[in-house]
């Protein structure tokens, strides 16, 4: 019980110093936003976040999340003091990094132009949109976050991410003082990320022994014997990361094409401040995981996993509570705040995502569960399960009841995903986790 007790003091610690950075990139993030959209106006902030969604979505598309490898797979070679496999699992992810921005590359270009010929863009507007979303194509810095958090660094990554947020702030503050345009705002946007993702990088070769990682040749077959499954586990994390961005930016995108780019703009908003809203749920989820993962070393791992599991699941059900009243109390005054009076219509719309994200945040530790029990193609194949829902919904929904159809698919398909998700661990927990003859590293090393 001392080891549960030590595990929730970490996931609490570790999530205050996210929390920390992500309560700064919350309160930034609404500056530049208000900044952004009074600037702009409906339509041309809708313009703003179709050339931002594309971006991003292309980003996740193409993405893995190579921070869930290095800690997978890093940890226990960390621990057992097997420096050159590590080596390989760092360089491994590295690679996957850098191919996937080679590829998203000619991608955004791509969705740049068929935006463009759908809404009427001209070539230079295009040409300039297409630069800036490959500002957040490079802006690649997974691999550094993971190692940090393999290092139990919080702290330190807290203050890199803090860099992101601020730095928007202050570009889109010269933009606005310089000449506001929407290529402006979204450049101040992506420069960010890169410097971001420079700090990250800087941060992590200062821990000990990072020099050498950079310095190992990457064998491939050395890396495939040390670490079992590492190769489905990493197309695995690349599709949940696709998924997350039909979940998230494609649904932007479909207003958009729905409706109009201003309707676009107004479900961008709503989703933003419904984010920040659920910055804990985020917040809590990263560090579970490094717990879970590190519960499987136990010798009573499937006890302590189990217990474990309990008591995230009564916070996680406190803070969905939490986020339910924060939506109700400063739902409308923040979209009053952020957007003015212009943007009033899209307060049912903040309230569905924002009850959206509290199913989410009430079933935030079931999916790193999953993965770190050896199960990512089971929470894959739910998460594709709702996205698909999402989608379907949305189309079927937004060409009659307008942006607001598209949050009547995001609740539905939260709704859906925690109930699936909590059948999913219900079952693992009765079969696998409780069964004393059954060893937790058993049910980890198999894939599905």
């Amino acid at each position: 019980m001392n080891l549960i007790t030590g595990s929730i003091r970490n996931v609490l610690r570790n999530a205050g110093w996210i929390l920390g950075s992500k309560g700064v990139n919350a309160i930034f993030s609404l500056a530049y936003m208000a900044i952004v959209t009074r600037t702009l106006g409906v339509d041309r902030f809708g313009q703003f976040a179709l050339v931002l969604g594309a971006a991003k979505g292309v980003e996740l598309l193409v993405a893995f999340q190579t921070w869930q490898i290095v800690v997978r797979y890093g940890i226990p070679h960390l621990h057992a003091g097997r420096s050159t496999a590590l080596a390989h699992v760092v360089r491994f992810t590295m690679w996957l990094d850098a191919s996937a921005a080679l590829v998203a590359a000619p991608i955004v270009l791509v969705t740049m132009i068929a935006l463009g010929g759908h809404f009427g863009w001209d070539a230079g507007f295009i040409q300039q949109a297409a630069a800036c979303g490959l500002l957040f194509v490079f802006a690649a810095y997974s691999t550094p976050l993971g190692v940090l958090r393999m290092y139990d660094r919080f702290g330190t990554a807290a203050m890199a991410d803090a860099v992101a947020p601020i730095v928007r702030c202050l570009g889109v503050l010269v933009v606005w003082i310089s000449g506001p345009n929407v290529i402006g705002f979204i450049a101040a946007l992506g420069l960010a990320e890169l410097l971001t993702a420079a700090v990250y990088w800087w941060l992590a070769l200062r821990l000990p022994g990072m020099t050498w990682r950079l310095d190992q040749p990457l064998k491939w077959r050395d890396l495939a014997d040390a670490n079992q499954g590492i190769g489905s586990y990493a197309v695995t994390t690349n599709l949940t990361s696709t998924l997350d961005a039909f979940g998230n930016q494609a649904g932007v995108i479909l207003v958009g094409l729905l409706l109009t780019p201003a309707a676009a703009g107004g479900f961008r908003l709503a989703r933003q401040i419904g984010q920040s809203l659920n910055k804990l749920s985020q917040t809590l989820a990263r560090p579970i995981f490094l717990e879970f993962i590190r519960s499987r070393a136990d010798d009573d791992a499937s006890t302590q996993f189990h217990t474990l599991l309990r008591q995230i699941i009564r916070l996680s059900g406190i803070g969905a509570g939490v986020v339910v009243v924060s939506l109700l109390l400063l739902g409308q005054p923040a979209l009053l705040l952020v957007g003015g009076r212009q943007f009033l219509w899209v307060y049912p719309i903040l309230l569905l995502l924002g009850t959206s994200a509290a199913f989410e945040f009430a079933t935030l530790s079931f999916e790193p569960a999953l993965v770190a029990l050896g199960r990512p193609g089971t929470a894959l194949k739910l998460r594709f399960v709702s996205t698909v829902v999402f989608l379907a919904i949305t189309v079927a929904l937004t060409p009659l009841l307008g942006a607001i159809g598209a949050g009547v698919a995001a609740l539905v398909s939260s709704i859906l995903s925690s109930l699936m998700l909590w059948v999913a661990i219900s079952r693992l927990r009765t079969h696998e986790i409780t069964d004393p003859n059954h060893r937790m590293t058993e049910a980890i090393d198999r894939t599905d």
